[in-house]
């Protein structure tokens, strides 16, 4: 227990250092908050125009369209109007009458009903660049959720047909599913309430995901201290000396632990009062939130445990400080990308997608967004156990980590 204290003591003796990672995070959603609020609490901030032209002319395409045009999950945010030609659409964005031109290709159904690669263009000046942005967000979730769809619907078809049903009957369950399917989607405010989705800002501006993506970021980054503290001893004379003293391996193992758990469950717990502040925004707003408090108390501390295992093994593995540091950095950089915390997981090429599933952030990132606006049992178990096998994993690599410098000090 004393040595505990002692570490603790060094650790926090650093204000300014304990300060900035305490504080970096509510800084950082503060900075987010001055463009994101305005927008929320302002429905006039959030609306545009938006412009199509299809040049596919399908009916499929065209059903779509009308849909968008009617929906109500788009109808405070966004008036779409339907253009002839590319060069209407053109001129309707040079003259400032709409924010945004999507531009649908001929055959554009069709390629996608053969499995080919689709490409929608989306045309705005730099002064509507956030409204572009949010547009080619929608229309990539959209056309993956309607391409997913419609491969359901066509094996069902032809599952259909090898019962025996005619072809034409077949056809006609795969147009009235796809119909019914798109109907829903794009009309999902009326099942889920007036109040809208989750989201306070719908779709278009996840506020929670980013919150959590924020948090699980910094975080990660407090390993970077914790580092430096760990390299530093097992490098210098604090090892030998305990080692020579009586703190064997062990209990520095668990007091380096336990210190930095400490450490980053308090830059965590700052999610507490901006949670709270978001909440509040979200009953004025009708907002529909199902957190749970002891499920983000258990985030907390197994995602902390997890960094503090992580940060213990980086230093007592690699070399020297400077090493340990450059990789601590490095390897955090590389989960924020390939995780989702920089940019949705639905904007990630797959194969980042699938990297991202091997490391501790991204069921870091899900666990606190769970419990804090969207508790689903299930789910949130899942993450829970992905940290616990990242952990038991962390934790004895670190440990032999120790050993392995105590022996060679």
């Amino acid at each position: 227990m004393r040595f505990l204290i002692y570490d603790l003591k060094r650790m926090f003796s650093g204000k300014a250092l304990v300060l900035m990672c305490l504080l970096s995070p509510i800084i950082v959603v503060l900075v987010f908050s001055t463009i994101i609020a305005p927008m929320i609490f302002t429905a006039k901030g959030l609306h545009f125009n938006l412009a199509i032209c299809d040049e596919d002319k399908g009916r499929e395409v065209n059903q779509f369209i009308t849909q968008m045009v009617n929906s109500k999950s788009l109808a405070d945010m966004v008036s779409v109007y339907p253009v002839s030609t590319v060069a209407a659409g053109l001129e309707l964005v040079e003259g400032g009458d709409v924010s945004v031109l999507v531009h649908i290709p001929q055959n554009f159904f069709d390629d996608m009903q053969k499995g080919n690669e689709v490409r929608v263009s989306i045309i705005s000046t730099k002064a509507h660049s956030l409204e572009a942005s949010l547009i080619s967000m929608t229309m990539d979730s959209s056309l993956s959720i309607v391409g997913q769809g419609q491969n359901v619907m066509e094996a069902a078809k032809c599952m259909l047909i090898e019962k025996g049903e005619s072809e034409a009957s077949a056809k006609e369950y795969f147009d009235s599913s796809m119909n019914s399917a798109v109907n829903e989607y794009m009309n999902r405010r009326e099942v889920l309430g007036e109040g809208g989705p989750l989201c306070l800002t719908g779709e278009y501006l996840p506020v929670e995901y980013y919150l959590a993506a924020i948090f699980s970021l910094f975080a990660a980054l407090s390993m970077l201290p914790l580092i430096h503290f760990s390299s530093v001893d097992v490098m210098g004379a604090i090892l030998r000396r305990g080692l020579l003293c009586g703190i064997g391996t062990m209990r520095f193992f668990s007091a380096r632990i336990i210190s930095g758990t400490i450490f980053i469950v308090l830059v965590q717990m700052m999610l507490f009062p901006t949670a709270a502040i978001l909440h509040l925004g979200g009953n004025v707003l009708g907002g529909l939130y199902a957190n749970n408090l002891a499920a983000l108390v258990l985030a907390i501390l197994l995602s902390s445990i997890c960094y503090a295992s992580l940060s213990l093994a980086i230093a007592t593995w690699l070399p020297n400080e400077k090493t340990a540091l450059w990789i601590g950095f490095y390897l955090v950089l590389g989960m924020a990308v390939v995780c989702g915390a920089l940019l949705p997981e639905s904007a990630l090429p797959k194969w980042a997608s699938d990297i991202g599933k091997w490391f501790p952030m991204r069921a870091s990132m899900r666990t606190l967004s769970l419990s804090l606006f969207d508790y689903n049992r299930a789910i949130f178990w899942k993450d829970i156990l992905k940290t616990l096998g990242f952990t038991s994993i962390l934790l004895p690599l670190g440990f032999l980590g120790l050993k392995r410098k105590g022996r060679s000090a």
